[in-house]
């Protein structure tokens, strides 16, 4: 039984505090359940993004669509590599389902085509044989060419769009 203005005030206080406790909890929930935020490790990436940089991850990105080839995913590292086992690499999408895909020259092709889109530094690429793109399968390639710890490699291959935590969306 409140008796007083002052208690009434105070009950109101409560109350308005305590809500606004309840749904700060519930938005960081929410947000933490589709947003996952993670720091570049290694160079494989630069120049646009360099080590130690935060990224904005959308897991929600990939439940209902299939990533577009230049987006940059987001999927753990079950190796042990630069950017450290357990770790989550960030590498950007050279080729998607249905893509035609070879490394010849040291130039990659998708669809007959040079891809050069976002690339930097000088690495070698081993030839790959042309090969088609199947349902869900994603190539992916680092931006600094000389890093090869993306498709190129056999210890991450190509990639399953289920197996992507979600696209970088930030920044």
């Amino acid at each position: 039984y409140i008796k007083t203005r002052e208690d009434r005030f105070m009950w109101k206080r409560i109350v308005a505090y305590g809500t606004a406790a309840i749904m700060g909890i519930v938005c960081a929930v929410g947000f933490f359940g589709v947003f996952m935020i993670t720091t570049v490790t290694g160079s494989g990436m630069e120049p646009f993004y360099k080590e130690g940089h935060y990224v904005l991850v959308c897991k929600a990105a990939y439940r209902k669509s299939i990533p577009e080839v230049g987006e940059v995913v987001a999927l753990w590292n079950q190796v042990y590599s630069e950017d450290g086992e357990g770790s989550v690499l960030i590498r950007r999408i050279a080729a998607r389902q249905g893509d035609q895909i070879e490394i010849r020259d040291n130039v990659f092709y998708r669809n007959g085509k040079p891809y050069t889109a976002y690339m930097s530094g000088d690495g070698e690429m081993e030839d790959l044989t042309h090969r088609t793109l199947g349902e869900g399968e994603l190539f992916l390639l680092c931006d600094d060419r000389g890093s090869s710890m993306d498709s190129r490699n056999d210890a991450v291959g190509i990639v399953d769009v289920g197996d992507c935590i979600g696209k970088v969306c930030f920044p």
